[in-house]
C-alpha cells in the first residue's frame, strides 16, 4: 500500500500520544520508530541515548538482551542516529517475535534506565572501553584511510552527531537523561508498521511503565525543525544499510511528513487497549531454569514449541531467506589470512583452528564439515546469545562480537571488532566457549529457540534437526570449535 492508497483510518493515535500508521501486505513483520532528535553539537548525546534504548529498560534490564533476541528468533533489530531524526526499526517472519521485539523497543523508548556504571561500559570509562568510544574510534581511523586518497575538505563546521571520540566520554547520565525527557515523548514519536496488529500494540502501550511524577513532558517547538530537518534526513541517509521492508516504511514515513492532507488530520483513529494486560516475567520458575537466558525468551521458546508444527511449515510462497550470514567487510584481509594458514597447515600439520588479528579487531576461523553445518550454525546462535561471551562487548571492550556460520564457506567465524586488545581475545573466547561447553542449563534453554530459527531463516522442517541434543552441542564446541 504506497502513500496515495493510504487513507486517514490507517493512521492511528495510541492513548499515550504515539502517532502510528500500518500498512497491509504480504511482506512478513516490520516497524520503524521515528524520534525527532535535532542534533545541536558534537557532543553525540543523541547516540549516547540510542545505545540506552537497547541497553536496558525497567522491563528488560539485562544488557544482554538486544543479543539474545537476534542471536536466538529471526528478528533484526537496529537503529540509526541521523542529523535530525532517530530511527529505531525491527522485523520478522514470525508474529509472536515480531510483538517480543516492539514490546522491547517499546519499554527502551519511553523507561530506558540510565546509570554512571551502564555510561561507563556503554559511551566511556575515560580509558580505552566504552561501546561508542570503540565505535567512534574505528569510524575516525576509517575516515582517515578513506581520505588519504582524496581531496581533502574543510570539516570545522559541520557537526559530528554520532559524537566524537576525543569527548564522547565528556556525556554525563544527566545529558543523557534531559535529552530523553525532552524528546522521548510519545507525541515526538512516529511508528509506521507492515502488518502489525494494531489492538495488540495498543496493549503494549498501555502495559507501559507509567513515568515518575518528576519526569514531567519538556514543550519542544516542533515547527522549528519538522519538515526541512526530515528532508535533510532523506536526502543524506543512506537506505544501502536498510532492508527493503525498513526502506519501504521510511519510504512512507516521509511521504506522510510532506502530504498537507495528512499533516491537516487532527482525528486520527484513537486505539482503544483492551482489558488484557501484557505481562513479561510472570513465571519465576522459567526466570530461575533459564538460567541467563533472559525470562521473555525462555516464555517464547516454550510458546514456539507448542505451535511449531503449525508455524515452521514450509511455504514455497514464503520469501526466501535475504539476510546471508555474511563476515562484515571490516575482516575481509583477516578472513583470508586466517583461510591461508589454515590451508597451509593442512600441508604439514593439520589444523582446524586459526587466529588472527589486527591493531583493532580479532577473528577465530574454525573449519567445518559439510555434513555438521547444520549443527555448526545452530551452535552459533548459542554462542552469540551466551552471557559470558557477550560480556566482553556490553563491558565496553569491543564494538561488536558475533559468532557465525560464513555462508558458501566452510567455516564457523567468532570476532570482535574495534577491541581493547585483540591480542588477547583469543584467550577471552577460548575460556567462552570452554564455560559453554559445561553449562547444559543454558545449552538446553536456548536450544529448542535456535533450532526454530535455523528453521526459518533456511526453510527447513523442524524433523530435520529434533534430534540434535544438548550433549551434541556441548561435545561439538569442546573437541572442534575451542
Amino acid at each position: 500500500m504506497m502513500l496515495e492508497t493510504l487513507l486517514s483510518e490507517d493512521i492511528y493515535r495510541h492513548k499515550n500520544g504515539l502517532k502510528h500508521i500500518n500498512i497491509v501486505d504480504n511482506s512478513g513483520f516490520s516497524a520503524l520508530f521515528v524520534v525527532n532528535t535535532p542534533i545541536f553539537d558534537n557532543s553525540g548525546v543523541a547516540h549516547g541515548v540510542e545505545h540506552f534504548v537497547f541497553r536496558g529498560s525497567k522491563a528488560f534490564p539485562k544488557p544482554e538482551t538486544l543479543f539474545q533476541l537476534l542471536s536466538l528468533t529471526d528478528v533484526k533489530i537496529n537503529a540509526s542516529t541521523l542529523a535530525q531524526t532517530t530511527h529505531f526499526h525491527c522485523q520478522s517472519q514470525c508474529r509472536h517475535t515480531f510483538k517480543l521485539a516492539i514490546n522491547y523497543l517499546l519499554n527502551g523508548l519511553f523507561n530506558p534506565v540510565f546509570t554512571d556504571t551502564d555510561l561507563q561500559y556503554e559511551i566511556h570509562d575515560g580509558d580505552e572501553k566504552g561501546v561508542i568510544y570503540r565505535e567512534l574510534l574505528g569510524v575516525e581511523q576509517a575516515e582517515k584511510g578513506s581520505n588519504k586518497n582524496s581531496v581533502k575538505k574543510d570539516k570545522s563546521s559541520e557537526i559530528s552527531y554520532g559524537g566524537i571520540s576525543t569527548s564522547i566520554g565528556e556525556l554525563s547520565v544527566n545529558d543523557l537523561t534531559h535529552f530523553h525527557q525532552r524528546f522521548y515523548q510519545a507525541d515526538n514519536i512516529t511508528l509506521v508498521t507492515a502488518n502489525a496488529d494494531v489492538k495488540e500494540i495498543a496493549n503494549l502501550v498501555a502495559s507501559l511503565p507509567k513515568p515518575s511524577s518528576e519526569l514531567n513532558k519538556v514543550a519542544i517547538a516542533l515547527e522549528e525543525y519538522s519538515t526541512n530537518a526530515h528532508n535533510i534526513d532523506a536526502n543524506e541517509q543512506d537506505r544501502t544499510k536498510y532492508s527493503p521492508d525498513i526502506n519501504k516504511l521510511i519510504t512512507l514515513y516521509h511521504s506522510w511528513l510532506q502530504d498537507p492532507y495528512y499533516q491537516e488530520i487532527d482525528d486520527y483513529n484513537e486505539v482503544e487497549s483492551s482489558s488484557k494486560q501484557v505481562v513479561i516475567n510472570s513465571d519465576t520458575s522459567l526466570t530461575s531454569t533459564s538460567r541467563h537466558l533472559i525470562p521473555a525468551l525462555a516464555m517464547l521458546s516454550s510458546k514456539l514449541v507448542k505451535e511449531r508444527d503449525k508455524t515452521l511449515l514450509v511455504n514455497s510462497n514464503e520469501k526466501e531467506l535475504t539476510n546471508k550470514t555474511v563476515l562484515p567487510k571490516l575482516f575481509s584481509n583477516l578472513y583470508e589470512e586466517a583461510k591461508n594458514q589454515l590451508e597451509s597447515a593442512a600441508l604439514s600439520q593439520p589444523s582446524e583452528h586459526a587466529y588472527v588479528n589486527d591493531q583493532s579487531n580479532g577473528l577465530w576461523l574454525v573449519k567445518i564439515n559439510a555434513e555438521d553445518k547444520m549443527l555448526a550454525n545452530i551452535i552459533s546462535y548459542i554462542i552469540s546469545a551466551y552471557p559470558k561471551f557477550l560480556a566482553h562487548r556490553y563491558e565496553g571492550n569491543c564494538y561488536a562480537t558475533q559468532a557465525l556460520v560464513i555462508d558458501n564457506s566452510k567455516y564457523l567465524a567468532i570476532y570482535s571488532a574495534f577491541d581493547v586488545n585483540p591480542d588477547t581475545y583469543l584467550d577471552n573466547i577460548a575460556q567462552c566457549l570452554l564455560s559453554l561447553s559445561q553449562d547444559d542449563a543454558f545449552i538446553s534453554m536456548s536450544l529448542a529457540l535456535a533450532k526454530i530459527k535455523y528453521c526459518r531463516l533456511y526453510h527447513v522442517q523442524y524433523n530435520q534437526v529434533m534430534s540434535i541434543t544438548s550433549t551434541q552441542i556441548a561435545t561439538y564446541i569442546k573437541n572442534h570449535i575451542t
